[in-house]
């Protein structure tokens, strides 16, 4: 018996809004990635594929319909692209439209040059539904994330034919450029040793030697440069920590015990992650995601996996928290590991909203900037772009904002969306 894959592949309507309000839904609703992974079944090839994405409580899949735009449909003008002269970044914002999920498709994304300003609509071919992590990311210039056949990759255009880099729905970033981590797990369940990782280059090739993780390896990061950023099952819980080939792993400094959820971000040279944390809960009249779990921490920090060196900051005063979304989801490291930017629980917690704010990495320690305009309701995404120092956020009504740290200079668009991803337009 075949089934199509569940997590985006319920049934939401047919309005952009209600894909929009459906993705926010099901990123804080995700299942544990141990003791309850998600099994998708391709429906065109029936391989079984695991989701990965760990979150507040598991839950059963929606109904497992697709849905295409309906005949009566009009597909609105494009608003206006945002320009940003010299940030050398093409902007990926998904998903915006139609047609809804299907066993082998979903929306399209606007693909912005934000040198330009150039705005377009594409399609993100193959691409499926599921709460894997990751699921779209930049690597090398070109777009990596979750296919019909597997772990595929185009460029970030989103022009040309895609490439189907394994038979894997599971990834993770490298440490090295222009290729990422196919990840195996036994029965293509996470948390089920033994888990082996094979390098790939993006624009495809043969991959490489495999290699076999530590027996109690949850879940694959990403590549750094001090070996691998792993999950790792404790008695009672999970935990982060290094590990390289030939050596016993590393646990991470004041032992976040969140796992892959306490994670900000990571790049091959900074893993930033919350400590101190706690489970919230928005009410049941929550504006968005009512009855849904989120993590609180009182202190953000990020640590140098090369040199051992660790920067903390506490929570902003008056906030209830730093809120990670979770390794993989977005860019909150900025190009040459600057900056961070990150998002405060603002009070009363059961609302859900979030401020966000700027810290730097390098130099002189400094306490939390505020960025303007950036009241946000969970969950809410971030970018850098590959110059020039622009954050990109979702600001008051959820739409594109750009914010210069090293001037104040603040940016707004017309654009609204639901994730994004930045990535350099000249790899080189």
């Amino acid at each position: 018996m075949t089934s199509a894959p569940p997590g985006w592949l319920a049934e939401v309507g047919t309005e952009p809004e209600a894909v929009i309000r459906e993705a926010r839904r099901r990123q804080r609703r995700r299942w544990l990635a141990t003791g309850a992974a998600m099994a998708l079944v391709a429906a065109a090839t029936g391989a079984v594929i695991a989701g990965s994405g760990a979150g507040s409580r598991p839950r059963p899949p929606g109904r497992h319909t697709g849905s295409a735009a309906p005949a009566h449909a009009v597909r609105p003008a494009l608003p206006p692209g945002l320009v940003l002269a010299g940030a050398a970044t093409t902007l990926v914002m998904w998903p915006v439209g139609y047609p809804l999920f299907t066993p082998t498709s979903g929306p399209p994304a606007y693909v912005d040059d934000l040198g330009s300003g150039r705005l377009q609509q594409r399609q993100i071919p193959g691409i499926i539904g599921c709460d894997c992590r990751p699921y779209l990311i930049g690597a090398g210039g070109r777009l990596v994330y979750v296919g019909s056949g597997g772990t595929t990759a185009i460029s970030a255009d989103l022009k040309g034919r895609p490439r189907v880099l394994g038979a894997t729905y599971f990834f993770a970033p490298s440490a090295a450029p222009g290729q990422v981590w196919l990840v195996h797990y036994r029965g293509g369940v996470p948390g089920q040793a033994p888990v082996t990782v094979r390098p790939v280059p993006v624009t495809g090739g043969p991959a490489g030697a495999a290699v076999t993780l530590p027996a109690a390896t949850d879940l694959v990061m990403r590549g750094t440069d001090a070996g691998f950023l792993l999950e790792l099952r404790h008695r009672l819980d999970s935990g982060l920590a290094l590990w390289s080939p030939g050596s016993m792993p590393r646990t991470l400094p004041h032992a976040p015990t969140a796992g892959i959820d306490s994670g900000f971000d990571a790049t091959s040279r900074l893993v930033a992650y919350g400590t101190g944390c706690r489970w919230d809960e928005t009410a049941r009249n929550a504006p968005q995601d009512a009855n849904t779990s989120y993590l609180a921490c009182a202190m953000l920090r990020a640590l140098d996996v090369v040199t051992g060196r660790l920067v903390s900051f506490p929570a902003p005063p008056g906030t209830a928290g730093w809120v990670p979304d979770g390794f993989d989801y977005v860019s909150a490291i900025s190009r040459g590991n600057q900056m961070i930017a990150a998002y405060a629980a603002t009070r009363p917690q059961g609302e859900g909203r979030v401020r966000l704010y700027v810290m730097r990495l390098t130099g002189p320690s400094n306490s939390p900037m505020a960025v303007p305009s950036s009241g946000a309701i969970l969950p809410a995404s971030t970018a850098w772009t590959a110059k020039g120092s622009w954050l990109l956020y979702q600001g008051p009504g959820g739409h594109l904002w750009a914010y210069q740290a090293t001037s104040g200079t603040v940016r707004a668009s017309s654009m609204r969306h639901y994730g994004m991803v930045a990535v350099p337009s000249d790899p080189g």
